[in-house]
């Protein structure tokens, strides 16, 4: 380790909010010799007998993590390279190739409209992940919330006979590459969002480039028909124009000779209608001198006007009928002349149509490639508007991802690469050549006169209560620390000799500092004086 790296130590324990007493290092050392005594098994079994433990060891064990700045934070590393953190980023197609293919494309409309079409998907967001694994370096949120408020109280790092500090496995160097990994991707995210910027504008600016084009062809192509169609038009008018006045000629005669026939059919009818208003007003006279013969019992007269009545209702309706058959006379011929009219009509139409088509061929050559020109446009506008938002969500993606990294750390504490040592408690159970550890986590100290009043808190179970882990996540952390020697039989057996040196049952100062310890935490109540000499008898 370099030497002009800074180290520094966390403390183990902090008074928490409801504690006044001091608490000295021998009296954390004593809870720590009962709390590992009561983690002790005693042995036993039904079917089969299993000895009881010993204490091997224990040992003030301090665990190093290096504390790196980068950027506006601190980055933290596992010194025993058991941790690392895979940071995962969404992966994308190759920028560069995409802007190639745009810019050769662009040298022909119809190249760069199969380079949209055949790229419509190119930058469609997967499901795949790109992963980098960034070895030693720790990342866990909730982790790094807790450890930012621990590293605080931080203070120089004194070696010491009396404590095993675990060799770190990583140097400056690891750390050093880490970062420069951490560097390489934030540059690789931010040269992707500026090209994805630049491809952006690439196919706007040729998508518009090229829509100009059209809009300049669809203007040539309307000039040129229009001008053909001002010099087909005269003659082609003129034509229609004659065929029209010949049917016109046509239908004028037809109407004539129709008209001819209505009249002499209507003035029939008028002549039969005037003859039935007055054979109306007769029989009406009838029927008044009827009555008043029957006033005046006129028998004859009463007669002979009654057969006057008949005789005139006869008539009557001879003259309706005949007004009946006038009138369908009328209709006939009304339908007859009609027809006649729309067979001309007609006829006139499918000429006029026919000296036409000249001009409607031109038109709808003119109509059909406007159309198929505009449609190449928007087509184009749609693919590129498509490719244009798929390359802005990857773009938004990406400029996430750029400040990922930012975000791995604790807020910035050391302004240069120092190493941080966290201690915690090992304990080594042996049973015949089995052995078991304990990691006991740096803690806040209680305080007994709240405890006393919780009913659960009693015996030798009160001095449990005694530490509380001070975070959830740094106990976790430490908790994998036993399964970490089991993996590595080197790296347990380092880590067990270095303990049996710094055990601190085998010390004779240690042990006096645990036997004053004892006698403070019994004055304070965490256990019976019966209870103190229990453990003062085990104490070696």
């Amino acid at each position: 380790m370099p030497q002009e790296t800074p180290e520094l130590v966390l403390p183990f324990s902090v008074l928490s909010q409801n504690r006044r007493e001091q608490f000295p290092e021998e009296t954390e050392k004593a809870a720590v010799f009962c709390l590992a005594q009561m983690e002790k098994r005693k042995g036993g079994g039904i079917v089969i007998k299993q000895p009881p433990e010993k204490i091997s060891f224990i040992a003030k064990t301090y665990y190093p993590l290096w504390v790196a700045p980068f950027h506006e934070a601190n980055l933290i590393f596992d010194g025993l390279k058991a941790h690392s953190h895979a940071l995962l980023h969404p992966e994308i197609q190759e920028i560069p190739t995409f802007i190639g293919s745009a810019e050769r494309s662009s040298s022909s409309r119809q190249a760069y409209a199969a380079f949209l079409s055949d790229n419509q998907n190119y930058f469609q967001v997967s499901d795949r992940q790109e992963k980098t694994v960034l070895d030693g370096l720790l990342a866990e949120p909730v982790f790094l919330q807790e450890f930012d408020t621990y590293v605080a109280e931080a203070g120089l790092f004194e070696a010491s006979r009396n404590v095993t500090v675990l060799p770190s496995t990583i140097d400056g160097t690891v750390i050093s590459s880490a970062i420069n990994e951490l560097e390489s991707l934030k540059a690789k995210f931010a040269e992707e969002v500026r090209d994805l910027g630049k491809g952006m504008k690439l196919l706007n600016a040729t998508t518009k480039e090229f829509a100009k084009n059209l809009l300049d062809q669809i203007r040539e192509t309307r000039d040129s028909f229009n001008e053909e169609l001002k010099k087909h038009r005269g003659p082609v008018e003129e034509k229609v124009k004659e065929i029209r006045s010949k049917y016109d000629a046509e239908i004028t005669v037809i109407s004539k000779k129709f008209e001819k026939e209505l009249l002499r059919l209507q003035k029939e009818k008028v002549k039969r209608e005037k003859t039935k208003d007055q054979l109306n007003r007769r029989v009406e006279h009838c029927e008044a001198e009827i009555k008043t013969s029957a006033k005046s019992k006129n028998a004859v007269g009463e007669r002979k006007w009654k057969e006057e009545r008949e005789k005139l209702k006869k008539e009557l309706s001879i003259v309706e009928s005949e007004i009946k058959r006038f009138e369908k006379d009328l209709k006939e011929t009304e339908d007859k002349k009609t027809g006649e009219i729309l067979t001309i009509k007609s006829n006139c139409d499918s000429k006029a149509q026919e000296a036409n088509r000249e001009l409607v061929e031109i038109e709808s050559s003119r109509d059909a490639k406007t159309q198929i020109l505009k449609q190449e446009i928007g087509k184009m506008e749609e693919l590129t508007s498509t490719i244009i938002k798929q390359m802005d969500n990857t773009a938004k993606l990406r400029e996430a991802s750029i400040t990922v990294p930012d975000k791995l750390g604790i807020q910035p504490k050391q302004k240069k690469l120092s190493i941080i040592y966290m201690p915690f408690y090992l304990v080594c159970f042996q049973s015949a050549s089995r052995k078991r550890y304990m990691a006991i986590p740096p803690s806040t100290v209680n305080s007994v006169k709240l405890l006393v009043k919780l009913k659960g808190a009693l015996g030798k179970a009160r001095i449990k209560q005694l530490f509380n882990p001070r975070s959830p996540a740094i106990g976790s952390f430490l908790s994998k620390f036993p399964s970490l020697m089991e993996k590595n039989a080197v790296f347990e057996r380092e880590t067990n000799e270095a303990g049996e040196k710094t055990d601190l049952l085998k010390a004779s100062v240690a042990r006096e500092q645990i036997e004053s310890g004892l006698r403070q935490l019994r004055a304070e109540g965490w256990f019976s004086d019966k209870e103190y000499e229990a453990f003062s008898k085990i104490l070696p």
